[in-house]
């Protein structure tokens, strides 16, 4: 847990006062929230409840700022990339909607950083984690062994539960592709437990799956945002750029929506189903952490 903690109050003062510099800082804190985050909930149990709701909470503030910030640089990016010269001007919706959206992520940084009270927080969380010593006859302890394929039986039937199948919609795969994050960051922290089939196996295929429906994703978000511009007051040429944009865009999502579904075929799936049948523990406990 703590290299998370301390990669989320090393990127915050450069996402929030550096971006400028490099527009990455904004990306990599956005993951770091995130992987600290499923930290925070995967050993929930073991930590202490106040300052692990206030971790919880400013995780969740820092995320969403950067959040906010981080799709539309992706979004300028890939039009910019795809579109080129004829999407300029919806470039520059985009570059006023991220300056608007930088101030956000300047203000939680501001917070934690007053009385250092990230960092306080966070080295009161990592000192009050209780340590478990006991080991069984692995290489790993038994306890965390055993704790750890409750916890990730958990993460596996949520991702299990949201497989999408031929009729569903974007909505779904993006809850698919939530539970998806959830699934690749459990295995981070937990394949250290289990035999070497869910790293080198079940991981590359959640990383691909993250991909292919980050594509679908993209395209839902652009069209989305043309909508609210176009909703908007703006020129009858602006407004023609949006539609064409729009129009484009709708094109892509279903290509790309037609390329998830031909890779995430029934035989990927049940290879995906039987990497995740895990062994039952023998019993439960907290963690060795």
């Amino acid at each position: 847990m703590e290299p998370r903690l301390a990669a989320v109050v090393d990127l915050l003062p450069l996402a929030a006062y550096l971006a400028t510099h490099d527009i990455e800082h904004v990306h990599r804190l956005r993951v770091a929230t995130r992987r600290a985050g499923a930290t925070l909930k995967l050993y929930w149990d073991c930590l202490p409840p106040n300052s692990a709701r206030w971790m919880k909470k400013r995780l969740r503030k820092i995320r969403r700022a950067a959040g906010d910030a981080r799709d539309l640089d992706v979004l300028a990016d890939r039009l910019a990339r795809d579109y080129g010269e004829p999407v300029a001007p919806v470039i520059e919706l985009i570059a006023n909607d991220r300056a608007a959206v930088q101030p956000a992520i300047v203000r939680v940084a501001d917070r934690c950083r007053h009385g250092d009270r990230l960092v306080r927080k966070a080295a009161k969380v990592l000192r009050t984690i209780p340590v478990q010593n006991a080991r069984g006859h692995g290489t790993q302890p038994a306890i965390f062994r055993d704790w750890a394929a409750v916890q990730f039986a958990k993460v596996a039937d949520d991702f299990v539960a949201a497989m999408p199948n031929e009729s569903s919609d974007t909505v779904a795969l993006h809850q698919f592709r939530i539970r998806g994050k959830a699934l690749r960051y459990a295995i981070e922290l937990v394949s250290p437990a289990f035999g070497p089939e869910l790293r080198k196996e079940l991981y590359p295929v959640v990383e691909k799956l993250q991909e292919r429906l980050g594509r679908v994703q993209d395209h839902v978000a652009a069209i989305e945002r043309c909508n609210h511009w176009a909703a908007e007051a703006c020129g009858e040429s602006m407004q023609e750029t949006l539609r064409e944009l729009s129009a484009a865009e709708e094109r892509g999502l279903a290509d790309s929506m037609r390329e998830f579904r031909s890779w995430w075929t029934e035989e990927r799936r049940s290879q995906v189903g039987a990497l995740l049948e895990l062994p039952p523990p023998s019993c439960s406990h907290t963690p060795s952490v």
